[in-house]
C-alpha cells in the first residue's frame, strides 16, 4: 500500500494493580525507551503541564514525560502519521539492528516532519551513529540510539509493556523463514508482542 502502516497506541489499565510505575513530575522510570516522536500541527505546553506532563525542555521541539511515564518528543510539522517513530536507547546498536532485521525491518531514510529536513532550529537532524529501521519506507519504525552510558545496562521503562508490531511483509520481501521471530524482548529490554 502506498500509505504504509500507521501507528496506534494501545492503553491497558489494570484496575486490580497496586504497583506504582511512575509518579507524575518524576523523570521516566526507565531509559530503554528514549522517546516516542510525534509530528503535530501545533501543541500547547500549558495544556501538557495542566494534564500532568513533565516538561524536560522546550525550544522549537518539546521533550516531555507523559502523565503515564512515557517519554515523548513533539515537533511542530506535518507527518504522514503523527507518531513518527519510537527511539530506543541500545546497549549495542548492532545487536538491536540484527534483531529488528529478523522481523523484516530494513534501514530507511530518517523521517522528518518539516520540509527543511532537520536543517532549521525547530527539528533536529538524525542523531549521530543512530540507525532508523522500519518495515517499509511509509511505515512507522524504530530509531536505534547508542546509549550514552555504555558501561551501564539500559533500564526497562515499566510503563511500556511492549511494542506491538503488526506487519505483513510485501511480496518479494527478503525475510528469513527460519529466523527466531518468537523472541519477545529486543536487546535493549523492549518487549515485542
Amino acid at each position: 500500500s502506498s500509505y504504509g502502516g500507521h501507528a496506534s497506541i494501545r492503553i491497558r489499565y489494570d484496575s486490580q494493580g497496586t504497583d506504582l510505575y511512575y509518579r507524575q513530575g518524576d523523570n521516566a522510570p526507565g531509559d530503554n525507551i528514549a522517546y516516542l516522536q510525534v509530528g503535530v500541527p501545533e501543541y500547547r505546553i500549558s495544556q501538557m503541564v495542566k494534564n500532568g506532563g513533565n516538561i524536560l525542555d522546550a525550544y522549537g521541539i518539546v521533550n516531555v514525560v507523559s502523565p503515564s511515564g512515557l517519554p515523548m518528543r513533539g515537533i511542530v510539522g506535518i507527518s504522514p502519521d503523527p507518531m513518527m517513530f519510537v527511539a530506543v536507547n541500545c546497549q549495542d546498536v548492532k545487536a538491536s539492528r540484527q534483531f529488528y532485521e529478523q522481523l523484516g525491518f530494513a534501514e530507511q531514510e530518517y523521517p522528518y516532519c518539516r520540509p527543511n529536513k532537520g536543517m532549521g532550529q525547530f527539528e533536529p537532524v538524525q542523531p549521530k551513529n543512530s540507525v532508523y529501521l522500519a518495515p517499509s519506507k511509509t511505515s512507522m519504525g524504530v530509531l536505534l540510539l547508542q546509549s550514552e552510558k555504555k558501561r551501564r545496562a539500559v533500564k526497562p521503562n515499566a510503563v511500556v509493556q511492549s511494542l506491538n508490531i503488526v506487519y505483513q511483509p510485501s511480496e518479494g520481501a527478503d525475510v528469513d523463514p527460519n529466523a527466531d521471530l518468537l523472541k519477545v524482548v529486543d536487546p535493549s529490554s523492549v518487549s515485542i508482542a
